[in-house]
């Protein structure tokens, strides 16, 4: 599998990649570790990790850093590409402005290619409604990625963590009282958000929904009793919703 995050706005991207690459280590903590940068670029190293599997570990986490600053590995890295994303292991890769090849080879076989550029995507100061919304069906989606990815884009513009998880709540209770409900009129719903919810809500079991609406609830109590910094809560919760909750 293979994650890419790259783009002007350098900072950024680091920060996404940092935060996935320690989520990843979380959750896979047996799983073996490969940090290459510029200086140590080699073709070898990546055929060896495609397939490859730790000593101790069933998987490897590679982490390729600015490596595309090393004049051979700029021209070879396009190539691994399709490779790296189709490998059991994943490939973490963090880079700065792309050149159109590298740009092009990594948004077709990327699970994610993610341009991060000094101009944020959710405006100077404050999240728009529209896009907290897209926020919301990326929860309902199940894409716990792209979920995340907009996640860290409306913090990094100055959104508040209590406006997203108000946010995140709704979704889940629309998708709740929407799975249980026989009709709009049943729901007392409006019916563009009934028939949203209900498509969402099949990407759930309804023990996930609860659930899902329980650790939200928690979340926020938790946060403001100052027993878990609701950032980070939201983040974490945001990047399990694929895993069983």
């Amino acid at each position: 599998m293979l994650y890419v995050f790259h783009g002007q706005n350098t900072e950024l991207s680091a920060k996404k990649a940092h935060t996935l690459l320690n989520s990843l280590k979380s959750k896979r903590p047996d799983a073996a570790f490969v940090a290459i940068d510029a200086d140590h670029w080699s073709p070898a190293t990546i055929e060896e990790h495609l397939d490859g599997q730790g000593l101790f570990s069933n998987k490897y986490i590679i982490f390729l850093d600015r490596v595309a600053e090393n004049i051979e590995a700029k021209e070879q890295i396009a190539g691994f590409a399709e490779a790296m994303n189709e490998s059991a292991n994943i490939f973490i890769v963090l880079e700065g402005r792309l050149n159109a090849e590298l740009k092009k080879a990594f948004e077709k076989h990327a699970e994610r290619s993610v341009e991060n550029d000094d101009a944020v995507s959710f405006g100077a100061g404050k999240a728009d409604g529209k896009s907290i919304f897209a926020l919301a069906d990326a929860l309902g989606a199940r894409d716990s990625f792209k979920a995340w990815s907009l996640y860290c884009e409306a913090i990094g513009a100055g959104t508040e963590p209590e406006n997203i998880v108000g946010t995140l709540f709704w979704q889940a209770k629309s998708m709740a009282v929407a799975a249980k409900s026989k009709s709009v009129v049943e729901s007392d719903m409006n019916p563009f958000v009934f028939n949203k919810s209900k498509r969402y809500a099949a990407n759930y079991s309804s023990v996930e929904l609860h659930s899902l609406l329980r650790n939200l609830t928690v979340l926020y109590h938790d946060a403001h009793r100052g027993a878990i910094d609701l950032e980070l809560g939201i983040e974490r919760l945001l990047l399990g919703i694929k895993s069983e909750l």
